[in-house]
């Protein structure tokens, strides 16, 4: 069986993976200084009150590894922002990282975000991301507009990407 995940018997090429969970604290946007780049999230600051947060990676593994990446994200950053009555977007950008054993394949599975004040979930989405090409490092973006009651924005603290299945293919 090649190297990337295990068979998943739906397609011949694809091999079934999983992810950790993984999540981040939200706060004000970094300053900007000489030795960091500005944030990539939100694409318009202007647009409404936002929170900003990071997280290092979030890799697909083979099915029963601890430690067989197939493929996944790096630099991944997060942003939650109001933009009109009763709706925040949720932003991420990221790296893809095909420098792994397999393409990652979104199509399927997609990864899974949630917004959280504490231990409670006020708002959700899906991101089906394009593939995660073998042998490049590409720029990703996501948004998704949820909707929140503003009185609620103010109390995001972080959000999460959940642990999820998906679906990858050997290079070459």
């Amino acid at each position: 069986m090649p190297r990337g995940c295990s068979r998943s018997g739906r397609e011949e090429n694809l091999a079934r993976c999983y992810s950790y969970r993984q999540f981040c604290s939200l706060g004000p946007l970094p300053p900007r200084t000489p030795a960091r780049p500005d944030p990539q999230v939100p694409k318009d600051t202007k647009l409404g009150p936002c929170a900003h947060g990071k997280i290092g990676a979030f890799y697909f593994y083979a099915d029963g590894s601890t430690d067989d990446p197939a493929f996944g994200f790096c630099d991944i950053e997060l942003s939650v922002q109001r933009v009109t009555e009763n709706t925040m977007r949720l932003e991420l950008y990221c790296i893809a990282d095909g420098y792994q054993s397999a393409r990652g394949v979104g199509a399927r599975h997609p990864l899974k975000l949630a917004v959280l004040a504490g231990e409670t979930v006020l708002g959700t989405a899906s991101w089906h991301f394009p593939d995660v090409i073998c042998g490049h490092a590409d720029p990703m973006h996501f948004a998704a507009d949820i909707r929140l009651d503003d009185g609620l924005f103010a109390k995001l603290d972080r959000v999460e990407l959940s642990r999820t299945s998906g679906e990858s293919e050997p290079c070459g």
